[in-house]
């Protein structure tokens, strides 16, 4: 399946993603289409442009990002916190 695609094909019509995260908080509206719960070893927790004291995303400069998820900026962080 392509569940990582911007957009999802579901019978036959185009679907956005969630706006809100499955606790019902809401997805900040800076984040991409792309921003979706992580699978595998990437994720924002370890994104060299997050910051895990304020949730912090600084690609998008927007607060209240989960740690759990991806978007298709992500890039390995080079030092340890």
């Amino acid at each position: 399946m392509r569940e990582l695609q911007m957009l999802w094909l579901i019978n036959g019509v185009l679907m956005k993603r969630s706006n809100f995260y499955p606790n019902g908080e809401f997805i900040p509206y800076q984040m991409p289409q792309d921003f979706r719960p992580s699978q595998g070893r990437g994720s924002c927790g370890n994104c060299g442009m997050f910051s895990q004291r304020h949730l912090f995303c600084g690609v998008y400069r927007t607060k209240g990002v989960k740690d759990t998820y991806v978007c298709n900026k992500w890039r390995p962080r080079h030092f340890k916190r």
